[in-house]
């Protein structure tokens, strides 16, 4: 076998070696600011990959105000706005927080609710720059679903709604089925 990389679909990088086949994949996933409106501009990157630990989320993003940020993979790869409660949503049409066994708890990362729970990032005044893990997760998890951002942090409890996370800021899609 001939040693090498192989780029596939602009995003997932599978490295082949002279002993073996995928031995890690990565996804890269562009993060867009939210608003009423819809999509915007582009704030950054979220880099994704798999090992024996689980999904880990390499987050590099700017234009996100200082403090703590709740994280989540959300059911749908859609970040456009939707309508609730009769008003624009930004992020809205990504559907709740990813939940393929219907917990319909928040619990956390490491707690027994939903899989959508990732843990809370932290802004400084330039952003964010960080890699957190999610160890339930598998890559195939969240392949073709969307990751977000929220305004203010997360206590990963059902009290107040969705951990205390508030709306919608920033979001992208992660490529795959």
């Amino acid at each position: 076998m001939k040693k090498g990389t192989q780029v596939l679909s602009g995003a997932a990088v599978i490295l082949t070696v002279a002993t073996g086949v995928a031995v890690a994949q990565q996804l890269t996933v562009a993060i867009n600011h939210l608003s009423a409106d819809g999509v915007g501009e582009k704030i950054g990157t979220v880099t994704i990959t798999e090992d024996s630990k689980g999904v880990a989320f390499k987050v590099a993003v700017s234009g996100i105000a200082a403090g703590k940020h709740g994280f989540h993979v959300h059911e749908k790869g859609d970040c456009s706005a939707a309508v609730k409660d009769n008003k624009p949503e930004p992020g809205g049409a990504a559907g709740g927080h990813y939940d393929p066994e219907a917990k319909k708890s928040h619990q956390g990362p490491q707690g027994a609710g939903h899989k959508g729970d990732l843990p809370v990032l932290t802004a400084d005044t330039t952003g964010i720059n960080e890699t957190v893990v999610a160890p339930k997760l598998k890559l195939s998890d969240v392949m073709g679903r969307a990751l977000v951002i929220h305004q203010g942090g997360d206590n990963y409890s059902d009290n107040p709604e969705n951990g205390g996370g508030q709306g919608r800021i920033a979001c992208g899609i992660v490529p795959g089925s």
